[in-house]
């Protein structure tokens, strides 16, 4: 009996707890309803470190502190703007103001609007260089490389000292990458400063190439010219020295920015960062739009934090978790005491105190600090309820939070491992992949690309011409091949032909060199077979975004690593039809071969490679079809060419710039494929009609 009581003692608790729960719940459901009206927010995440960790803790006060349902689009800048100003996305977190013309053009209109100032004291950006190049570093042992070397007017007199191995008499500067807005304006202000007779305009590809050419050159101890911003984590992990510019002029600034008008001189802008937000957006939610004004970092935390992410390698979710746990005096600022407290509930901290718990002189405590021991479970059990049904959620809501939780995988991650080994073979022998690179480009890439660009390309369609005709012997797919070259440099698109095509002929050749003799070997050698396919099905498989960072770091920016990407991706399909071909040689001819006393070289070259040649044709088509296919993603490492204009346009949404170059590439490898192609057929068919007669 004494059981069955306290048994409906137990229930009757747990009703009146639930009873007690339910007006917290109706609230949290009304403010949840009342949150855009009930619909999920969309914030755009960007690519760079310091908007993808702002957007991430924009998103996850959204849902601790206001209940909302929140969604995080990816996206290119120019993609996700065009979104806001269609309200598909409702919040860019990281909106650099007066910088890009959709935006500007979405503001007049009405349709967005930029609010708070999200980075204390605004952006800075311009031109740097490592601050041991002016003054040296006595603890490296590097002395000082350009001790008088103050502003822009100095960087002719050094240009040997950021010298460009692709253009050896001039220095290097690398700029944004292509189809950024700060790519145009360093182009301008290049041109206003007389320097492009002493510099290279170099385009990075990427962000990510821009920073791992920075860091290798830093860790190197060697000089490097760079464009550079903050918020960035390498303002927080190096140290830079900024070259000055003449006075900022806000008319010349504007002139440089759009590049109408007469160009003048003037130092960058120093930008202003806030949350871009759309107009339907604004006029839902004026409780949220409240917050995000309030939204500021320090810049001494943000670049920390997102220096932080970069050498942890940790995802945006995982940090802005990490910061809303520890700076809750930061982000509190930002909200309205209802919220911040249902915000610091969820996340298990400490409530902030208040003004009446500040008069009495209590600071206050964690739940578990203020109840006995017999209270706590139960508790305990009720605040999570009850942060649950306040939040209006069912989940944690941190992704990855239970990476924290008990699991049956162990931690054998070796990220942390190959990221050191890979400094640290940057630092012992970066020196010696760099003169290797230099020597391949010097010796193979530029002369042959040198060499095309000086055949006038009337020459090169002629010789494309013959070329066709002497495969197909088709007179109308040779009249069209040419036509269809000749549209290309119509459109102004000779050029990035010429360059991408001295690429895929380079990576072509080297893939020949290593790929044939490769599969002759190893089509006598069942051991070395047996030991390449699985080398060769992860060269094939394995993303070539994973291995362009590496290659980068060693190699450096350009050409050679955009080489190495290639050949790695384009050189295994060579290597299997060789290998196929040369092991379905008829047996009976190397038989007959063998009685007529041959040696294994004459069987080799004399009768084997003829007969398996289809298949080594088939191997080459395919190999130069790979390195085409390779264009685009060379160009994110600084590979000029076709690519770079289709990287430009996505970038930018260009989409008639990225279509042109896209169709440029189909028309070189539809050419490309179809010689090739023709002349494996070619034989083919003169091994069929000899086949015939004989019989």
């Amino acid at each position: 009996m004494a059981r069955f009581r306290a048994f409906l003692g137990g229930v009757a608790t747990v009703v009146l707890a639930a009873c007690a729960l339910l007006p917290q719940v109706a609230q949290a459901q009304t403010v949840a309803s009342q949150c855009n009206g009930g619909q999920p927010i969309k914030l755009a995440d960007q690519t760079w470190e310091s908007a993808n960790f702002t957007t991430h803790v924009v998103s996850d006060l959204l849902q601790l502190a206001f209940g909302c349902e929140t969604e995080i689009v990816p996206g290119t800048t120019a993609a996700t703007e065009s979104a806001l100003a269609q309200n598909d996305v409702q919040i860019i977190a990281e909106q650099w103001t007066g910088r890009s013309p959709i935006i500007e053009k979405a503001i007049e209109a009405g349709d967005v609007s930029v609010v708070g100032d999200t980075f204390a004291g605004g952006a800075e950006q311009g031109w740097y260089v490592p601050d041991y190049v002016v003054h040296g570093d006595p603890a490296r042992g590097i002395k000082p490389m350009a001790p008088d070397l103050k502003s822009w007017k100095d960087l002719p007199r050094y240009k040997e000292l950021f010298r460009d191995p692709e253009v050896p008499s001039k220095g290097r500067f690398l700029n944004c990458p292509s189809g950024w807005v700060c790519e145009q304006t360093n182009t301008r202000l290049l041109t206003v400063h007389g320097l492009n007779d002493d510099y290279n305009n170099f385009r990075a590809g990427t962000g990510a190439a821009l920073d791992a050419a920075i860091s290798s050159a830093y860790d190197r101890g060697k000089p490097v010219l760079f464009y550079y911003w903050q918020p960035a984590g390498l303002m927080a992990k190096y140290d830079f020295y900024k070259i000055e510019q003449d006075p900022f002029n806000q008319a010349c600034w504007d002139t440089i920015v759009s590049g109408k008008g007469k160009l003048c001189s003037s130092d960058f802008l120093v930008a202003h960062l806030g949350v871009g937000l759309s107009t339907p957006f604004i006029n839902q939610n004026p409780q949220l739009v409240q917050f995000l004004k309030n939204l500021q970092f320090q810049p001494a935390l943000l670049n920390q934090m997102i220096l932080e992410m970069t050498e942890t390698r940790a995802g945006g979710s995982a940090m802005a978790e990490q910061f809303l746990k520890k700076h809750p005096e930061v982000w509190r600022k930002w909200l309205p005491a209802d919220a911040a407290a249902r915000a610091s509930s969820t996340l298990g901290i400490a409530p902030a105190i208040t003004p009446d718990t500040a008069e009495q002189g209590v600071t206050p405590k964690p739940a578990a600090e203020r109840q006995t021991e017999a209270d706590i479970a139960s508790d305990k059990a009720g605040a999570a309820v009850a942060d649950t049904a306040a939040l209006g959620q069912t989940v944690d809501p941190f992704a990855n939070a239970a990476s924290t939780a008990w699991s049956i995988f162990p931690d054998w991650s070796v990220a942390g491992f190959v990221n050191d080994r890979l400094v640290q073979a940057v630092k012992r022998y970066g020196g010696v992949f760099r003169d290797i690179s230099e020597r391949i480009l010097v010796t193979i890439l530029l002369p042959v690309e040198r060499a095309l660009q000086a055949v006038p390309p009337w020459l090169f369609l002629a010789f494309v011409a013959a070329l066709a005709w002497h495969a197909t012997r088709k007179p109308v797919s040779t009249v069209l091949y040419v036509v269809c070259l000749y549209l290309i440099g119509a459109v102004g698109l000779w050029d990035k032909l010429i360059q991408t095509f001295a690429l895929v002929l380079v990576s072509t050749v080297f893939s020949i060199v290593i790929g044939i003799p490769v599969g002759i070997i190893a089509a006598r050698s069942r051991l070395l077979r047996r030991v390449l396919t699985p080398v060769l099905d992860v060269m094939q498989t394995l993303p070539s975004f994973v291995y362009l960072i590496p290659v980068l770091m060693l190699f450096g920016l350009g050409k050679v690593p955009a080489l190495f990407a290639t050949v790695i991706y384009a050189v295994p399909p060579l290597i299997r039809l060789t290998i196929l071909g040369l092991r379905h040689v008829d047996r009976e001819v190397m038989e007959a071969a063998q009685a007529f006393g041959v040696t294994r070289w004459q069987m080799l070259t004399r009768v084997s490679l003829p007969l398996a040649r289809p298949s080594i044709m088939a191997g080459i088509n395919q190999t130069t079809m790979m390195a085409l296919a390779m264009v685009v993603v060379a160009s994110m490492i600084g590979a000029r060419g076709l690519g770079e204009d289709v990287l430009a346009g996505i970038q930018t949404l260009d989409v008639g710039r990225g279509l042109q170059a896209g169709v440029a590439i189909v028309i070189l490898a539809i050419v490309i494929d179809r010689i090739t192609q023709a002349y494996g057929r070619t034989h083919r068919r003169r091994l069929a009609t000899q086949r015939q007669e004989r019989v």
